[in-house]
């Protein structure tokens, strides 16, 4: 049985197109505040890729009234933690501390001065991080594949940029890009704890009216495709595995099969423990692994995300694991899931969801979600019951539609 949530969510959008949102968790004692403003895909040139990912990383560095240190006092004093990122940032404290954590919070990501030792420190440390991951036959996979599949389109690039794109970027580029597309047209601010939503809402108004900016210009994007054909790229590399992944692109977040989709990914490739048919298959029956996945709606967003299956597996298996996903990808598409399959899956997703809103993070992070991809607040409550009702017969019908497998972009790296 599928436990009832009731939340109390209340909304007001500001003349300057900033919608705040408030969430009402009245059986806790802590506070979660999120921003996510109108950033995308291909913001930052692609000579200097990873410029937004360094934007949040350095949000953190120092702003117009706390250097560093001082700003990390601040949130330690509120019994806290703050975090940046690309589209803005989130403060977490105790509830008696949440208006100062929404100040500093609006600081931190609204007046943020990307001071050049600092900025030059995080660039080496993700410089460092670059370096390990050309060095990792299971990033060197993953990032060529979504090139492959992505192709000109900005998700093919790395998000943290790459070697030449990093070292090209200087404090003035952040200054520049913060200027430009942070701005309140389009974004969200979401606050979630045990005041009311009314209270909340009233001090997140106060604290955010002043925000002002007109709508940043974003570049047209283009449409990711389906390549013609299939394609098999290897990069060796010397290690005693071989890490592949293989797939196409996806769907959006808004795609209208998305929850039957959902349902499909347990069933293929995501199921809790080793439940799905890819564990069963490649990992309990024929032994090729510890680690397999499949699925495509984990990263469906506002742009397409990917299908994608991965394992990693012996040299010597790589093709008898490439046939092993292609087999069970075409007997999704020719085989509903039995009854007992449906009824797994429907139980864990129901029952799961529950557990994903407990925390007041995830409140504000839902009740975004929820106005940017129009889900609606009803759809806290009606989600039960539209994976309910998904049949076998729709879960066939997603996978016919949106799985393709004369398609499919195979890429692995390691022992060849």
């Amino acid at each position: 049985m599928t436990t009832a949530i009731r939340l109390e969510i209340a909304e007001l959008q500001l003349d300057t197109g900033l919608t705040l949102l408030a969430v009402q968790n009245p059986s806790v004692a802590t506070f979660a505040c999120a921003i996510s403003l109108d950033v995308r895909p291909g913001d930052d040139a692609i000579e200097r890729c990873g410029l937004a990912n360094l934007v949040g990383d350095c949000l953190d560095e120092g702003t117009t009234r706390h250097d560093a240190l001082q700003l990390a006092s601040a949130v330690e004093s509120i019994g806290g933690g703050i975090e940046g990122n690309a589209r803005g940032g989130l403060v977490q404290c105790t509830a008696d501390n949440q208006k100062a954590g929404v100040e500093l919070l609006r600081e931190f990501v609204l007046q943020p001065t990307f001071p050049g030792r600092e900025v030059r420190r995080v660039q080496g440390e993700i410089l460092t991080e670059i370096l390990a991951d050309e060095d990792d036959p299971r990033s060197v996979a993953g990032r060529r594949f979504r090139a492959e599949v992505y192709g000109a389109h900005p998700l093919g690039r790395p998000s943290q940029g790459t070697r030449k794109s990093v070292e090209a970027i200087k404090p003035k580029h952040l200054r520049a890009f913060h200027d430009e597309f942070f701005r309140p047209a389009n974004g969200y601010v979401a606050a979630a704890g045990p005041d009311t939503p009314e209270r909340m809402l009233a001090m997140l108004k106060k604290a955010f009216a002043p925000f002002r900016g007109k709508a940043p210009e974003h570049a047209v994007l283009p449409e990711p495709a389906l390549p013609k054909r299939s394609r098999d790229v290897h990069v060796p590399m010397a290690r005693e595995q071989v890490h592949v992944y293989m797939g196409h692109v996806g769907v959006r977040r808004t795609d209208p099969d998305f929850y039957a989709l959902s349902v499909m990914d347990h069933v293929l490739g995501t199921g809790p423990g080793f439940t799905s048919r890819c564990s069963k298959k490649l990992r309990d029956e024929q032994g090729l692994c510890y680690s397999v996945s499949a699925g495509i709606t984990a990263s469906a967003a506002e742009e397409p995300g990917l299908f994608s299956a991965y394992i990693g597996t012996s040299p010597q298996h790589r093709q008898r694991a490439i046939d092993g996903f292609l087999a069970e990808i075409e007997r999704i598409r020719t085989e509903p899931p039995s009854q007992d399959e449906l009824t797994d899956v429907q139980d864990y997703l129901t029952g799961s969801f529950v557990f994903g809103l407990e925390r007041n993070t995830n409140l504000a992070g839902y009740a975004i979600r929820a106005k940017r991809y129009g889900l609606g607040f009803d759809f806290l409550h009606d989600y039960p019951g539209i994976v309910r009702s998904i049949t076998r017969d729709r879960v066939l019908e997603v996978a016919q539609k949106h799985l393709h497998p004369e398609c499919m972009v195979t890429i692995s790296a390691g022992a060849s």
